[in-house]
């Protein structure tokens, strides 16, 4: 397979789309990036800038940009990397194109159903990025997780390791992505929700940044207690916790579990991979708190500590 026999849409020319996007193209794919509004025209004005980390310098990769997509493109791939808010508009939008391979890398409380309603169960891909970073005056900064973190993750809704997820797993990892091919991405996004919650969530309880965050012990506590009972809840109603390594939430005690987030969150990776995003989606993030909550619920479980006061722990 030549790099340039494949065709990949971006939908989405954020952070994580942008991300994808200079992989994909320095690697020799054809990857056409659909925009809009202010990042349409900072796409047409400056091309696809970005932070070259190896060279400690500024660079562009190019990227056909549009900023409409009729029924009939087609393309291999089709990545989705919008915010949860906005992916059932997005998927509506797209509903009509006849490409087969739909990769939603996306957050999701309640599984795949509806949006396999709106474009086909059989296209879609769920998945979800291991990167992070931020864009600042038309240019990306960005870093990529390892495999021991989080990878990218994703996989077929029935778990089998299909032909297109293998093409998709060598398709990423030849761009340089660390990638992770996962047999129940449900369970794989119900976890990652339980933890990225109490982590944007302790950023908005003290109303600064990771740095500031590290130094709030009421924060770094309130953090704890939320990751351990998120994830006892999802033990109590069945979900399988994954990837397994994520259950040390639930079993570490709250003072060591206090004590390493409170280091993590000093860390120039705690800034990248979680300050920056939670501070750019705190609308997202309230929804999916939200959306997570009413999971619990639907499961006669009430998650005290989902939106903590100070109250609660003095």
């Amino acid at each position: 397979m030549k790099p340039s026999d494949k065709k990949i849409l971006i939908i989405g020319a954020g952070v994580i789309g942008s991300i994808y996007a200079v992989n994909l193209s320095n690697a020799g794919y054809s990857v056409t990036m659909l925009a809009r509004s202010r990042r349409l025209t900072e796409l047409e004005e400056k091309g696809l800038t970005f932070y070259n980390n190896k060279t400690q310098s500024l660079d562009r990769t190019h990227v056909e940009i549009i900023n409409k997509l009729y029924d009939n493109d087609i393309y291999d791939y089709v990545f989705v990397t919008v915010r949860y808010e906005q992916i059932e508009d997005t998927l509506l939008g797209i509903k009509n194109n006849c490409s087969l391979n739909v990769v939603t890398m996306v957050n999701n409380p309640f599984g795949y159903d509806k949006w396999g309603e709106i474009v086909g169960k059989e296209k879609i891909i769920p998945a979800f990025p291991g990167a992070g970073g931020k864009i600042e005056n038309g240019v990306l900064y960005y870093k990529l997780t390892s495999r021991i973190i989080q990878p990218t993750t994703f996989g077929e809704l029935s778990g089998e390791k299909s032909t297109r997820i293998t093409e998709l797993y060598k398709i990423l990892k030849s761009a340089g992505f660390p990638v992770s091919i996962c047999n129940n991405m449900d369970s794989w996004q119900k976890s990652h929700l339980a933890m990225v919650i109490p982590m944007a969530n302790a950023i908005y309880f003290d109303g600064g940044n990771n740095y500031s965050t590290a130094k709030n012990l009421q924060a770094i506590r309130n953090m704890s207690l939320s990751l351990k009972e998120n994830f006892n809840f999802l033990k109590s109603v069945g979900v399988i916790i994954t990837p397994t390594k994520l259950s040390i939430f639930r079993v570490c005690p709250t003072c060591f579990l206090s004590f390493l987030l409170k280091f993590i969150y000093k860390t120039k990776f705690a800034e990248t991979l979680i300050s920056n995003h939670a501070n750019n989606a705190k609308y997202e993030m309230e929804l999916l708190s939200n959306d997570f909550e009413e999971l619990a619920k639907e499961k006669c479980i009430s998650l005290k500590y989902l939106y903590p006061r100070v109250h609660e722990f003095t």
